[in-house]
C-alpha cells in the first residue's frame, strides 16, 4: 500500500484479512498492520509503504474472492475504511493438463449434468475489433496464461473454439493421506456473426464449474 501522492501520513494504518473456511492463510507484515484494535495500527509516512504479505494455501472449492478491509485516520481525524477483494480466485491454483482431443471429449463428456457444468453466453465488448483468428489466439492466451489451463487443441475442426484442461490442486487430504484434488474442463466458443461467446465449464464439482466460467467471464470481457 504505497502514500507517495498523500501530503501528509496516514495514520492507525490497519488491513483486516477475512477468514473463510477454504483457505489457510499465513499473514505478515508491516508492524502494526495487521493489529486488531482500531487505535493500533502503523503509521504510513509521506513516500513510505506498509507491506502485507499473505501465504494462501486452498482446501476446498469456492467461487467467491476473500474479502478484505483497509482502515487509516488522517491529520484532520477523518477515519476512512475501504473494503476490497484479495486477488486470490480459483484459477490461483490450478494445474495445467494437457489432453489429445479424444481423451478431452471422454472426459467432457463423462461429466454431462446438470450439478457439474456451468455455461453462459457473453457479448464480446464493445469496443472490441472483429471476432477473427488472432482475437480466438487472444482468447487461447487467457486461457492458457490467465486461467492456467492447459491448451487441448485439434478437438473442433473450427478456429472458433478453444478447449483447455487443468487440475484444481487443494491443500487438504482424503482418507489415505492424499491431496484432494479436482479436474476441470473448459471450453470457449465463438460466434463471430453474433460477436459472442458460449463459456461452458464441467467439473466433478458443482463450485468449480461455477467459479473457473466466472473467471473467464472477467477476463474475455478485459481481451
Amino acid at each position: 500500500v504505497s502514500e507517495k501522492s498523500a501530503k501528509s501520513p496516514l495514520h492507525h494504518f490497519r488491513v483486516v484479512v477475512d477468514e473463510v473456511e477454504h483457505l489457510r492463510m499465513q499473514k505478515q507484515g508491516t508492524q502494526g498492520l495487521l493489529d486488531e484494535d482500531e487505535n493500533g495500527g502503523c503509521t504510513v509516512a509521506v513516500r513510505t509503504q506498509a507491506k502485507l504479505l499473505l501465504l494462501v494455501e486452498v482446501t476446498a472449492p469456492f467461487d467467491d474472492a476473500p474479502a478484505m478491509r483497509v482502515m487509516f485516520e488522517t491529520d484532520d481525524g477523518t477515519r476512512h475504511e475501504y473494503p476490497l477483494r484479495l486477488p486470490v480466485v480459483a484459477t490461483c491454483f490450478m494445474e495445467p493438463v494437457t489432453l489429445e482431443p479424444g481423451a478431452f471429449m471422454q472426459r467432457w463428456k463423462s461429466l454431462e449434468g446438470h450439478d457439474r457444468e456451468c455455461q453462459e453466453v457473453i457479448k464480446a465488448p464493445a469496443n472490441a475489433p472483429p471476432i477473427d483468428e488472432d482475437y480466438m489466439s487472444r482468447i487461447a492466451k487467457i486461457i492458457t496464461d490467465g486461467l492456467k489451463f492447459g491448451r487441448c487443441q485439434g478437438c473442433d475442426p473450427t478456429p472458433w473454439t478453444v478447449s483447455g484442461a487443468a487440475t484444481f490442486r487443494t491443500g487438504a487430504k482424503d482418507l489415505n493421506g492424499s491431496n484432494i484434488n479436482v479436474g476441470c474442463l473448459v471450453r470457449v466458443e465463438a460466434n463471430p456473426q453474433a460477436g459472442a461467446f458460449r463459456v461452458t465449464t464441467r467439473t466433478l464439482h458443482p463450485l468449480c464449474s461455477k467459479a473457473v466460467k466466472n473467471v473467464a467471464l472477467v477476463s474475455i470481457k478485459l481481451a
